[in-house]
């Protein structure tokens, strides 16, 4: 059997014709072929799934002595690619091996090395489950790869270590040579394997910008960023079919502190100019010998994040009308959806016992959810040793903790992206309101969200940390 590769329409593309033009739809384009010639209409239309050979298709150009016809058919073919309505199917006669799918904004593939050259896989590639397939993805390739034959996920493991096509037949008897051949053809215009050089060493990773990236960061960047997924990207509202999480989330049971409400009023004429505060923002990790008050602590969480205003509203989604409860705070956050949730684990802080507390931000009190237990200790003590600080000096550790299935209600792709823009966000408003106070803020790069899942007693994917943050008292002498 001979492996040929079909070109045909991605799923959910349709043609139309009518006085002498061509329209094709699909995907959010639609493109008008005018003043098409008839031999090029019927090669088009040829391309109804399953599609038909590429070699093919230009035979039938060539046969029917419309040359003139050839070029403008392959313009209109990478025209057609360009805007990610065409896919390439290789079959080893009637069997399929794989299927390549453009992504969203593809550009012109790749060009396909030497036949005898050596490939490895590329480093960023990765073989997961998609509904009843196995699909290779990368965030450096505009295309997937769907795998339908096990022999053709034989070949994608075996390009763990650099080899040519001809090396790959040799150890895979389970699928021709010409298949395996096309095959490699395919992840390699695809950008999912990799030419290996001389010095064995991947092209990749010669790309000194590339190499700065990370599997996982890439990954991230790529996929939630238009460009290189064809997922939905926004407020789809894909999870409206069921009811939406609440603005403010609910506890019971807890032990609760009411916190000091400052005067707003006072604080506009009090507090130093914004210029002075921005300027004057700076990371400190050393504290005076008196801890925070549990006043200060008040003031500084009812100036970052209380509630402000608590309303319902109808919301239009794809599953109708649905009320939801919206919420504003001090800061701004995505939709108004406020997914953080902001916890203190407290170690000194004047007026107020150690342990783990919940901020309760429309009340705006805290709730006592552990004492100074292991876990909560290993939390402040992780926090000390991420900003280099002894233990023992530290007083309060914010950890902001983001309910995931909030933002992700309305947010297609990018819900735990707007999630980390919001920490970043709430960080800056941290610094900002701390330095007006005068206290000793610090922001941290990373901590620990199984510890806090099993200090807090969450669960990890409903409520995750994202983000820590250390405050304290101000040394006099610092500036």
């Amino acid at each position: 059997m001979s492996a040929s590769l079909r070109v045909s329409w991605q799923e959910g593309v349709k043609t139309s014709r009518c006085d002498g033009e061509l329209v094709v739809a699909g995907h959010g384009s639609r493109t008008t072929l005018r003043e098409i010639a008839p031999e090029i209409a019927d090669a088009i239309e040829r391309l109804a799934p399953p599609g038909d050979g590429e070699d093919q298709l230009t035979e039938r150009l060539l046969a029917a002595g419309k040359l003139h016809s050839l070029a403008r058919w392959h313009y209109y073919l990478d025209q057609l690619g360009r805007r990610g309505l065409i896919r390439r199917s290789l079959y080893s006669g009637d069997r399929l091996i794989a299927m390549e799918t453009p992504l969203g904004g593809a550009s012109p593939p790749v060009a396909r090395g030497a036949p005898d050259a050596s490939y490895v896989l590329s480093r960023f590639a990765y073989l997961r489950r998609r509904g009843d397939e196995f699909v290779l993805e990368s965030p450096t390739s505009h295309w997937r790869i769907a795998l339908y034959d096990p022999a053709a996920i034989a070949v994608v493991g075996a390009l763990v270590s650099p080899s040519t096509a001809g090396e790959l037949a040799n150890s895979n008897g389970n699928l021709e040579p010409d298949a395996i051949a096309a095959l490699v053809g395919l992840l390699a215009r695809s950008g999912l394997a990799v030419e290996v050089g001389a010095g064995r060493e991947p092209a990749e990773d010669v790309d000194s910008a590339l190499g700065s990236w990370e599997f996982h960061d890439l990954l991230f960047h790529a996929r939630s960023r238009r460009g290189r997924f064809d997922a939905t990207f926004g407020g789809s509202y894909r999870l409206a079919h069921r009811p939406p999480p609440p603005a403010i989330k609910a506890i019971s049971g807890a032990e609760t502190l009411e916190l000091y409400r400052p005067d707003l009023k006072r604080l506009e004429c009090d507090d130093p100019p914004f210029a002075a505060v921005q300027e004057r923002r700076r990371s400190i990790r050393t504290y005076a010998s008196q801890p925070v008050t549990a006043r200060q602590l008040g003031e500084f969480l009812y100036r970052v994040a209380r509630v402000k205003n608590h309303w319902q509203a109808e919301v239009a989604t794809p599953a109708g009308t649905v009320p939801m409860d919206f919420a504003s705070r001090p800061y701004p956050a995505g939709g108004a959806l406020y997914e953080l949730e902001f916890y203190l684990a407290v170690r000194a802080c004047q007026n107020l016992s150690s342990g783990l507390y919940y901020y309760q931000p429309e009340p705006h009190r805290l709730a006592r959810l552990a004492g100074p237990t292991a876990d909560v200790e290993r939390l402040i003590d992780d926090a000390a040793s991420s900003a280099g600080m002894a233990a023992q000096s530290m007083q309060l550790l914010v950890i902001l903790a983001a309910r995931l299935p909030r933002i992700a209600w309305k947010y297609e792709s990018i819900a735990y992206a707007l999630a980390l823009k919001h920490v970043g966000v709430v960080y800056q408003t941290m610094y900002l309101v701390a330095t007006a106070m005068d206290l000793a803020p610090c922001g941290l790069g990373c901590g620990d969200a199984d510890a806090f899942a099993k200090a807090a007693g969450l669960d990890y994917y409903a409520e995750a940390s994202v983000g820590e943050f250390l405050l304290g008292s101000r040394r006099s002498d610092q500036v």
